[in-house]
This record gives structure tokens, sequence and C-alpha cells, in this order.
């Protein structure tokens, strides 16, 4: 690969990654925006705000999603578990 390849992958590579930064960025406000539904339900069923059951339903699906992919699992599981706490504090402001 010549220089000005290199060049041209490393600014496709760039601008896919921006795509999809915007999409996980959706994707995060997306998953956030059922922080008031999931804590009227749990009101409602008197449940606590805090469901390690759940947290440790999520772990195993993230660990077997990952499980055959050449990807750190403990980072992408420290990925959901930032991405649970971002809920947690959205289901605060409803309490």
């Amino acid at each position: 690969m010549d220089k000005n390849e290199a060049e041209n992958l490393l600014n496709k590579s760039r601008e896919k990654i921006d795509e999809l930064d915007e999409k996980i960025i959706q994707l995060i406000l997306e998953r956030t925006s059922l922080a008031e539904d999931i804590i009227t339900s749990k009101k409602a069923l008197n449940k606590d705000l805090f469901d390690s059951s759940r947290e440790n339903i999520i772990h195993e699906k993230v660990r077997n999603a990952v499980a055959d992919k050449q990807i750190n699992t403990e980072k992408v599981v420290q990925i959901f578990d930032l991405l649970a706490s971002i809920s947690k504090e959205e289901q605060e402001k409803y309490l």
C-alpha cells in the first residue's frame, strides 16, 4: 500500500467511524428515553431502582454476544455498565 492509498483508507475509515458514532449517540438517546417508562413500571411493581438480576442478565447476554469475537469482552461489559448507569440517572429524575 502506498502513501496515497493509506491516506484514502484512513480518511474513509474515519468517515465511517464518524457515521457509526452518530448512530451510537442516537441509540443511546433512544435507550435513555425509556427511563420514564421503566421507572413508572418499577414503581407500580414496587421494584427497586437497581435490579441486580437484570444487570446479571445483561452481562451474560453481552458476554455471549462477543464471546467468539476478537474484542475485549470486559471492556464491552463496562460500556454496558455505563449505559445502565446513564439509565439509572435518568430514572432517578422521575422518582
